[in-house]
This record gives C-alpha cells, structure tokens and sequence, in this order.
C-alpha cells in the first residue's frame, strides 16, 4: 500500500469504523448515484467491491483506498 493509499484508507476507517462501506455509503463518498455504482460494476468498471447476496455488495476501504489514489489526481 502506498504512503497516499494509507493515507485515504485511514481516514475512511476512523470515518466509517470498519473496514468495508454498504453501496450508500460509497454512494456518498464518490458522489456517484447508487444506480451509476451498479451500472459500473455491471460493466466491470469502478472500484473492487463483495457481494454477499443478492444485491448486497459492499465496497472494501482498502479497494476503495487503491481506487482513489488511481483516480483523483491532485496538483
């Protein structure tokens, strides 16, 4: 895990206070509706995440962590 990644991931943990956020919470946190969360992950795309049932997916903070530091780009 990068400096920038552990960075991001703690500040979700001591957020949230455990390690994996429901579709509403990651909803929140990207500002992407939770239909555009499914539509990505329909097509692959978007950050890693688990589903433990029907339509029950969770988003790992560490995956959640790896996707931000992929993606948001600061100056």
């Amino acid at each position: 895990m990068s400096s920038e990644e552990k960075v991001i991931f703690d500040t979700l943990y001591t957020k949230y206070k455990k390690m994996a956020i429901s579709k509403k919470e990651m909803s929140r946190e990207t500002g992407m509706s939770i239909s555009t969360l499914d539509r990505l992950r329909r097509a692959g795309h978007g950050c890693s995440y688990i589903q433990q049932g029907v339509g029950d997916v969770s988003y790992p903070l560490i995956e959640l962590a790896k996707y931000f530091a992929n993606t948001i780009k600061t100056l």
